[in-house]
């Protein structure tokens, strides 16, 4: 429940993104890669463990807005994303996506790339029954295990 009163107090902002962008303190966030035009951040909210962003600096809603730069960066974003999290996590497989507009599932409207590392037990007893995801770790011992291989993929 306490989840649901932090997403309610993000309300007031007008795009969650941009205030991480900003790296307002009042808006929980891990940032993992800042880069010139995009960067890559942990979802809060994961739908798994190691669940990934990359959005883009500038507030565009649609890919279609996107400069050629962002668009390059961001593909290389998502790349060195998935490799961070193979080494990190050794996850089986992934879910790599775009949700535009409320109608796709998109519930912040600034343009971003969904990461979802998935792994062999990504379902279980709790999952089936009862409508809840578990997650093994902490969002906090994720990151540290991310920023472990930060270097060696991202300063290569």
């Amino acid at each position: 429940m306490r989840w649901l009163k932090e997403r309610e107090k993000l309300k007031k902002y007008s795009c969650v993104f941009c205030e991480i962008v900003k790296e307002n303190k009042e808006i929980p966030h891990k940032i993992i890669h800042r880069g010139k035009k995009c960067m890559v951040i942990m979802n809060m909210y994961p739908y798994n463990t190691g669940h990934l962003l990359v959005i883009p600096k500038r507030h565009v809603v649609d890919i279609d807005e996107l400069e050629k730069e962002e668009v390059e960066e961001l593909a290389d974003l998502v790349i060195k994303s998935k490799k961070l999290l193979d080494k990190a996590l050794n996850p089986k497989g992934y879910n790599i996506g775009v949700n535009i507009g409320f109608s796709a599932g998109a519930s912040i409207e600034h343009l971003h790339v969904h990461i979802v590392p998935r792994f062999e037990r990504d379902f279980g007893f709790m999952e089936v029954i009862s409508s809840t995801k578990v997650l093994p770790a902490s969002i906090d011992e994720v990151y540290s295990n991310l920023m472990k291989h930060y270097r060696e993929v991202f300063e290569c």
